[in-house]
């Protein structure tokens, strides 16, 4: 149990024979959670068998929900986002307080990370000659529920994992929206993020990935071998990935100055925002609009900070 010892005693409690015999489902042991939690459940004004009823039915309803809505992307289709309600957002943020901190994602995943950027992403593979991207399709809800629980049983209990597992994840995979989707989706790839580390490496390529855009990148008079797009795909696969199907794997020379999860490479070395955000902000310099004084504020901040080569 390591680090999770300590919450066992919120699961010693026994759902009792009553409910199971009230719900129709089979005895669950151990979902009672105890005062900390009970305390929390009150203040979101659910009932103190709210995660009892989670485990027994192996479903939110009734207590928890999502709501789903779509927000266009940068290629002209839509992304549907599912975000937790009010409450079982708060639960979620507990969550990742009470079991996130102590963990670690791979170096090689960027997203997500206190004092990273995507300019820890973009920044290794500036000096290149030869950059590959590859964009994983439906990152969040190809990964799988069961590999989610795979990783909290391997740090709890068997019966508190599979509750966990049901409160951070949806229809078989993980959310994109909820707040705890994003931490969990680096600690489960950590084999696949050490595997293609080392793919790379022994390529002598530089790889890292911000949530579903993956870079391998080479240096002067190197470039991948022949079979290198059929192993990434290959071990893609074994953890349950493909790869978009039109803009999946492509391969870019310095000189194209191509551009990285909305970040350009230069043929110098350095790293710039887009030619579009350029001009955004140059009409916001002339807006008469006060509002875009703060827009302008944001776009210079985050131009100072992709910029700046990070510290290794």
């Amino acid at each position: 149990m390591t680090r999770f010892a300590a919450f066992a005693p919120l699961l010693r409690a026994l759902t009792g024979r009553r409910y199971a015999a009230r719900t129709g489902a089979r005895r669950v042991q151990g979902f009672a959670l105890g005062s900390e939690w009970g305390e929390l459940l009150v203040q979101l004004g659910l009932p103190d068998t709210a995660f009892q009823d989670v485990a027994a039915r192996g479903s939110l309803h009734p207590h928890f929900h999502y709501r789903h809505f779509t927000k266009p992307k940068k290629d002209g289709g839509w992304r549907e986002i599912v975000e937790p309600d009010t409450k079982f957002k708060r639960i979620q943020h507990e969550i990742i307080a009470r079991y996130f901190t102590a963990e670690q994602p791979h170096p090689a995943a960027v997203a997500y990370r206190k004092k990273k950027s995507i300019a820890n992403h973009v920044w290794p593979h500036a000096d290149a000659e030869l950059i590959i991207t590859a964009d994983v399709a439906d990152y969040f809800p190809a990964t799988s529920a069961a590999r989610i629980e795979e990783w909290w049983r391997a740090r709890t209990d068997g019966d508190l994992a599979r509750l966990l597992t049901v409160l951070t994840t949806y229809r078989g995979g993980l959310p994109q929206g909820a707040p705890t989707s994003p931490g969990l989706s680096n600690f489960v790839n950590w084999e696949l993020d050490e595997r293609l580390t080392r793919r790379a490496v022994a390529s002598g390529a530089r790889y890292t990935r911000y949530c579903d855009d993956m870079v391998f990148s080479w240096v002067r008079g190197m470039g991948p071998p022949s079979d290198f797009e059929n192993g990434v795909r290959a071990t893609l696969r074994e953890f349950g990935y493909i790869l978009h199907p039109k803009k999946g794997w492509q391969v870019h020379q310095r000189r194209d100055e191509p551009e990285i999860t909305g970040v350009i490479l230069t043929r110098h070395g350095r790293v710039r925002l887009p030619d579009r955000l350029r001009r955004t902000m140059r009409a916001l310099r002339y807006s008469d609009d006060p509002r875009d004084v703060w827009r302008l504020a944001g776009y210079l901040g985050y131009q100072a900070m992709i910029r700046k080569r990070p510290r290794r």
